[in-house]
C-alpha cells in the first residue's frame, strides 16, 4: 500500500517536548464507501453520531458530577453540542 505524505508543517509543544501536527489520512475504502451513500443515509449517520456523542458527554458530565440534576446535565449537554448561542 503507498503512504501519502502526511507532515503538515505545523508544530506543537507538549512538556517541553516539540511535535509535528499529522493529519491522518482518510481510508480510501471508507472513503469509498461514504461517497456512495444517498444523502439520506448521510442524514441518517450523522444523526446517529450525535445521538452517541450526547450519550458520551451525559456519561462523563454524570460520572465528573453526579451531584448535577437531570436539567443540568441537558444543559451542559446542549451547551457542548451546539456552542455558546443556547
Amino acid at each position: 500500500m503507498e503512504r501519502s505524505d502526511d507532515r503538515t508543517g505545523i508544530f506543537h509543544t507538549i512538556n517541553g517536548e516539540r511535535r509535528e501536527i499529522v493529519i491522518e489520512m482518510p481510508d480510501p475504502v471508507q472513503s469509498a464507501i461514504f461517497d456512495s451513500w444517498t444523502p439520506a443515509q448521510r442524514l441518517r449517520a450523522g444523526r446517529e453520531h450525535s445521538k452517541f456523542l450526547r450519550r458520551m458527554f451525559r456519561a462523563q458530565l454524570q460520572s465528573l458530577h453526579p451531584e448535577w440534576s437531570e436539567e443540568e446535565l441537558m444543559w451542559e449537554i446542549a451547551r457542548r453540542t451546539l456552542g455558546e448561542s443556547i
